[in-house]
């Protein structure tokens, strides 16, 4: 029977939920208007909006929803689309739960719930939401089950709190439980840490001492080395006499590929760093390793597909292969398989301890491993040490493994040493990996030293070893002023006297440093060009394991013909940064008196610095460019016979840079560069072009310059 009374027959109906209620449209719903609903709907409503809890009825079989306040809240932005709809229609991500709570209480049944938990879409996303819910039916006028009443509270942040609480009560547990194990790992981790810190302060402090050593050790060598070169001369044909002087030199060869070791060892030496492709490294090698390691050892090359390139010196870089191989050879007796791996591997922050000193990144692993008869862990400890070894006196000077270990490190990377008794050995070096392309090879040098007549000043501290080098010099032709520190020199440097070369050693006592006396002749005008002379590097020139750029140096001990072709080489190589050569003279490419001009353009430093320097060798005047832009901005200013240019290029391309100067200049003589090969697609042809394949061919390069030469006439 419904309820007449004021206000649409509702008395006690207030609050904002209460005027949603009356404004709501049931007319469109199976509960039919306000004023048609039975008396027990009507005091079921007043009861949820007086209620301070969050209280929701469903009516019907449909579940039509109505709420009170509090719901609305826990209801959040779904109200108030949730006012007179299906409770399986409000809340779809849910339907069939609710679906079980209608149909259980519409039959006359209750459920309740602790902490029950339910996913729930809130602002547009899941979540995980806990909640104590009650349901009971209700009853119509008849005492027949017409709807629900349930209560809705959520208990999210109770649950969560209570989960945080018992995981961390399950943590200090199992904290408190590992705690003996726990102190054990931490001493054990601090031993070893302490006995990794006392084996780096022992490498570092026998470094410094092998590295003064063997600076004076070179000097040493420089002083009889350089008198046996000078004896050598004077002595003509006399056969013991020259017999002598070759095995005393044979003696000095030993004694500075000694020091040469000490120095790697100590990280001291000055690496000239290339770009190196492993597996034509180690093919590359193959020969000289049969040869080396003799038929009886079985030779079992593990190379892994797609290699990354490394940077270091190839020179010492072979050696140390070299070193281990024969190590390695000996350790198995001269029978038994030596297996060289190289792979690419990855090192991650968590490798382990026996990694600790390497940084995380991409590396190139070489790995020497043989069948012979391993180390124990005493020997192993101490392996690495400079002149320890387990062979018998004369067969080796135990200082191998140090420098294979020196080199490593200088290069930034790692080695690893395993071994197992009566199992053998494997060693790894770990480079890092450089992702710049391959450096192009050069042909040696195989011109005969020449002499001259230009004034080369000498700075050298040591008496001995300067009066040796002005012999020396003296014999090759040249003019010869000294000074015995950079004091001195720099009075030289200040006056008028000429001087042509400034040949300095790099460590000197005094307050003018060599570094500080070449940036003061570097100044003079014109320049005088610098050669350094070392057998102990330190850091003046020599920075992050290479040498600084621009810087050439002698080792310590050099021969008289070493001497001879490095002067003439930094005096040739200045004298063609001033003038051109000399009329008449001929050159590799190109027999006119003026030098053919040509513009270099490649994006990689390493390769343009080297291809710079090889042109600059041929007799060519070589302008380089990083970019086709810069190379257009420059071809404005100056007139240029040939273009030598790499085909991928930053911006504009190689084969559009050679188009556009052709454009501009008819007679230019193209010549274009690819790591895709002679075959690669430059797209329209250019008439005359030439496309060389990297890496470039010397003789090819020589050729396809030559040939341009030819069919060009000098530029004005």
């Amino acid at each position: 029977m419904p309820l007449m009374a004021d206000d649409h027959g509702c008395p006690g109906w207030k609050g904002e939920m209460a005027e949603r209620i009356r404004a709501f449209d049931w007319t469109a719903t199976e509960l039919g208007p306000i004023e048609d609903w039975p008396q027990s709907l009507v005091a079921a409503v007043q009861w949820v909006l007086g209620s301070p809890m969050p209280l929701v009825m469903l009516w019907g079989k449909q579940g039509y929803m109505v709420y009170n306040d509090a719901y609305a809240i826990f209801a959040g932005g779904r109200h108030p689309f949730l006012l007179g709809r299906p409770v399986e229609m409000g809340w779809p991500e849910v339907a069939s739960f609710n679906r079980h709570v209608m149909d259980t209480c519409l039959a006359g049944g209750t459920l309740s719930y602790r902490d029950k938990e339910l996913v729930l879409l809130r602002n547009g996303k899941p979540e995980d939401v806990w909640m104590d819910l009650y349901y009971s039916p209700l009853a119509d006028d008849s005492g027949a089950p017409a709807g629900v009443i349930a209560v809705v509270v959520e208990t999210t942040g109770r649950v969560l709190t209570e989960r945080s609480r018992q995981h961390a009560e399950t943590e200090l547990r199992q904290l408190t439980e590992t705690l003996e194990q726990r102190v054990t790992d931490a001493v054990a981790a601090r031993a070893l840490a302490e006995e990794q810190l006392r084996q780096a302060q022992k490498m570092e402090a026998i470094g410094s001492l092998t590295g003064g050593v063997a600076h004076d050790f070179n000097n040493v060598l420089q002083v009889i080395n350089g008198n046996l070169q000078m004896l050598a001369a004077d002595a003509g044909d006399h056969p013991a006499t020259q017999r002598r002087i070759a095995a005393a030199t044979q003696a000095v060869q030993r004694g500075a590929r000694l020091a040469a070791h000490l120095l790697a060892f100590a990280r001291r030496q000055p690496l000239s760093p290339a770009v190196l492709n492993p597996r034509r490294l180690l093919e590359g090698m193959s020969e000289m390793l049969h040869r080396a390691l003799g038929e009886t050892i079985r030779v079992e090359n593990v190379l892994g597909a797609d290699l990354w390139n490394v940077l270091a010196d190839r020179n010492q870089l072979e050696n140390a292969l070299l070193n281990l191989a024969i190590n390695g050879r000996d350790a198995m007796q001269g029978e038994g398989t030596l297996t060289i791996r190289a792979e690419n591997v990855l090192v991650s922050g968590n490798a382990g301890p026996i990694t600790a000193d390497l940084p995380a990144g991409e590396y190139l692993v070489f790995s020497i491993a043989d069948t012979g008869v391993g180390m124990s862990a005493e020997v192993l400890e101490r392996a690495v040490e400079p002149f320890f070894t387990t062979k018998p006196n004369g067969h080796g000077t135990g200082l191998g493994l140090s420098m294979v270990f020196g080199f490593v490190k200088q290069s930034g990377g790692h080695t690893l040493i395993s071994s197992v008794v009566d199992e053998g050995t494997t060693v790894q070096l770990f480079f890092p990996r450089c992702r710049e392309a391959e450096t192009i090879e050069f042909m040696n040098e195989t011109a005969a030293p020449l002499g001259g007549r230009e004034t080369i000043l000498v700075v050298e501290d040591d008496p001995d070893v300067r009066l040796t080098a002005v012999e020396m010099l003296a014999q090759l032709g040249y003019k010869v002023l000294t000074a015995p520190d950079g004091d001195a020199a720099l009075e030289f440097i200040d006056s008028d006297v000429p001087i042509d070369l400034l040949f300095t050693d790099v460590v000197m006592p005094g307050a003018v440093k060599s570094a500080e006396l070449a940036k003061q002749a570097a100044l003079r005008s014109p320049a005088i060009p610098v050669l350094f002379t070392s057998g102990y590097t330190r850091d003046e020139i020599f920075h992050h394991g290479k040498l600084d750029p621009g810087v050439t140096l002698l080792g310590k001990p050099y021969r008289r013909d070493d001497l001879a072709r490095k002067v003439r080489g930094v005096l040739n190589a200045h004298r063609a940064t001033l003038a051109p050569p000399v009329a008449g003279t001929a050159t590799a490419c190109a027999p006119a008196a003026t030098p053919m001009r040509v513009l270099l353009v490649e994006d990689d430093a390493p390769s343009r610095e080297a291809m710079a320097e090889l042109l600059a060798s041929f007799g060519l005047q070589c302008t380089t460019a990083a970019s086709a832009e810069e190379a257009l901005e420059l071809s404005r200013e100056e007139r240029y016979d040939i273009l030598l240019s790499d085909l991928s290029l930053p911006g504009l391309s190689g084969d559009a840079l050679a188009r556009s100067l052709r454009q501009a200049q008819p007679d230019l003589r193209i010549v274009l560069m690819s790591g895709y090969g002679e075959h690669a697609e430059i797209g329209t042809a250019i008439p005359g072009a030439c496309l060389l394949s990297k890496p470039i061919d010397i003789a090819a390069l020589r050729r396809a310059l030559a040939h341009s030469a030819e069919h060009t006439e000098p530029a004005a």
